[in-house]
């Protein structure tokens, strides 16, 4: 079980806003994907210097694209925005 948990920046609905079901679901899985990997990567604490550091990041899974932050300090992976790319 992974310590990191994963949220939505804003409301869920306005980030989600359009897409399927099944699409709702796959950015899910990436959320908590991503919060299992924060995991391994960052085993212990980041440094003083580093806390506060939560660049913006994105991945493309399938036609999604999901913009996330890696939040050291809370353990949590914050979903900022998503997309579904055109066909």
């Amino acid at each position: 079980m992974s310590e990191w948990g994963w949220g939505f920046f804003s409301d869920e609905e306005s980030i989600l806003r359009g897409l399927s079901p099944e699409e709702r679901a796959e950015v899910e899985a990436v959320a908590r994907r991503l919060a299992d990997a924060a995991e391994v990567k960052y085993p212990h604490d980041p440094p003083p210097e580093e806390a506060g550091s939560a660049p913006l990041k994105s991945i493309g899974e399938g036609p999604l694209m999901v913009w996330y932050q890696e939040q050291h300090t809370t353990h949590l992976i914050i979903i900022a925005s998503v997309q579904r790319l055109p066909d």
